[in-house]
């Protein structure tokens, strides 16, 4: 990346450039995300929402959460505290909790420049964190609120920073805190373990002392336990999530294809999504040539003998993050590699800095590249504008969230206020945008949070109006090419289709279901 001589400064003086530094990697990473906070494209997800309405009950003091709803794992309470203090500010709503999202994850960017600023200095950290500001990967996913991936980001980050201290600096204190890091990055996002293991392995090697050691595995191992004996569902404790790949050889074309998906940054649940214009995916394509370069880098200097300790690091990390996921897990989500991303783009930097100061690569073409990545980072921060996971919007038509909230309307304005959604994903997005004013549940009845279930079976029961409430055939939502899974051929099993209207040609509402329909579409309902 850009180099620039350090000369021996005061402490005062490091100190300052390392404020301006911090700030204005803070003020950039605000600034490219302003395209896709003011999108008229902005819609919560539902497993969004489901997270922001933990961070609802935690400000109403309702609940503690621990982890994300329906799950025990996925470490949440960092996320929903972030969320709450957000609302308690600004108001429930998706922006603050984008905000707040957007905050932490701000806060692990200036814990990877604090690490890099130690082992390769600060205004060489500065420029790689600069690309990582505006790298694809984390256009959205810098902003959501999807429980656990930026509470193992930040603490990654901070264990990072933690590992890059000086000898001298190392004590029994450190070694705890990154033992207690350690043991918050398995809670909250395992797969982000294999890349920091090598780091922790790296550093306790380096430091040579078996009570840094002890200290680091006791403290991890104390967190866990703890952890573990805290009742979550049901009486039910913390068990991770299920880990085990039975098709390795048989996955490894999807492996590959889930590398440039995630690099791509455009992507929903289990599906690549269309990138948001041109630059998008040329620049997932230069970063995949350049992940395919390091390894060859790394098989030049092995046999060159042209070592590096840093590079050589890096690349542990690296590639111990795609063995881990290939290995590891089953699905192929690209959002199980963004703990790849920060590690390429650092090690990038080391290897460009590195082949600088050999002499090998001249100071001016170092410029070039460096502004080229951030030229064309921000002309993608710039199409995320465009971002959809759900289907193309044309100019000039309505918003994501005025959309939901006509869907919200229609269903309050007939004096219904408990809905049977057709998506299972739409229910929480229904109770979030409603400020739980509607309350949803999907057709499974074993639910992200079972008390909504039982509150919509019950109006039921009692003989309240409910509605049914799903996206159009032909609304573009991912799956409406299959008919169950949209309007569920709603339009033909009732007597009074007429009572079926739409909004915007996306949403379907249909207000008085009783049992036998809801049976019929496929709800499972309590005798």
């Amino acid at each position: 990346m850009l180099d620039v001589a350090e000369k021996p400064r005061s402490a005062a003086s490091g100190r300052a450039r390392t404020i301006v530094c911090l700030t204005a990697l803070a003020a950039i990473a605000v600034v490219s995300r302003l395209p896709q906070l003011s999108s008229p494209h902005l819609l919560l997800d539902g497993d969004e929402c489901v997270l922001g309405l933990m961070s609802k009950h935690f400000l109403e003091h309702r609940e503690m959460p621990l982890f994300f709803w329906g799950q025990r794992y996925g470490l949440s309470t960092l996320e929903a505290s972030a969320g709450a203090a957000s609302f308690a500010l600004f108001g429930v709503g998706p922006v603050p909790l984008k905000i707040a999202m957007l905050t932490l994850w701000i806060v692990g960017v200036l814990f990877v420049f604090l690490a890099l600023a130690r082992t390769v200095g600060k205004t060489r950290g500065f420029w790689i964190t600069c690309v990582l500001l505006v790298t694809p990967a984390w256009a959205v996913w810098s902003m959501k609120a999807r429980g656990g991936y930026l509470t193992a980001f930040v603490a990654a980050a901070v264990l990072a920073w933690l590992l890059a201290r000086d000898d001298e600096q190392s004590s029994t204190a450190a070694w705890i805190a990154a033992g207690i890091l350690t043991a918050i990055v398995w809670l909250a996002q395992p797969i982000w373990l294999p890349g920091v293991l090598p780091l922790v392995a790296a550093a306790l090697v380096s430091r040579r002392r078996i009570a840094s050691g002890l200290a680091y595995a006791v403290s991890a191992a104390a967190v866990v336990t703890v952890i573990k004996l805290i009742p979550v569902v049901s009486s039910e404790t913390w068990a991770g999530p299920p880990l085990g790949n039975p098709s390795i050889w048989g996955q490894r074309i999807r492996v590959v294809q889930q590398i440039y998906i995630n690099l791509t940054g455009s992507y929903y649940l289990t599906a690549a999504v269309d990138p948001p214009g041109a630059v998008t995916p040329i620049l997932a394509t230069v970063w995949y040539g350049v992940l395919v370069a390091l390894v060859l880098v790394q098989i030049y200097r092995v046999a060159t003998r042209t070592y590096c300790g840093w590079s050589h690091l890096l690349f542990a990390s690296l590639a111990a993050t795609l063995a881990g996921n290939w290995l590891l897990l089953f699905a192929r989500d690209a959002r199980y590699l963004l703990p790849m991303v920060a590690l390429l783009v650092a090690l990038a930097g080391v290897e460009i800095g590195d082949w600088r100061d050999r002499g090998v690569l001249p100071r001016r073409l170092v410029t070039v590249v460096t502004a080229a990545a951030l030229v064309a980072g921000s002309m993608s921060m710039l199409e995320f504008r465009n971002f959809s996971y759900l289907w193309p919007n044309p100019p000039g038509s309505l918003s994501e969230s005025k959309r939901l909230q006509q869907v919200i309307n229609a269903v309050r304005s007939h004096d219904a206020s408990r809905v049977y959604s057709m998506n299972g994903l739409l229910d929480t997005q229904l109770i979030f945008y409603s400020n739980e004013r509607v309350l949803s549940r999907w057709s499974n009845p074993n639910d992200r949070h079972p008390a909504y279930v039982a509150d919509v079976d019950r109006a039921l029961a009692e003989g309240q109006p409910v509605a049914v409430v799903g996206y159009t055939n032909t609304s573009g939502a991912p799956g409406c090419w299959d008919v169950p899974i949209c309007t569920g051929n709603i339009e033909h099993l009732v007597g009074n289709p007429e009572r079926i209207f739409t909004v915007d040609g996306k949403y379907f509402v249909y207000i008085g279901a009783d049992r036998t329909l809801l049976r019929k579409l496929g709800f499972e309902l309590p005798d």
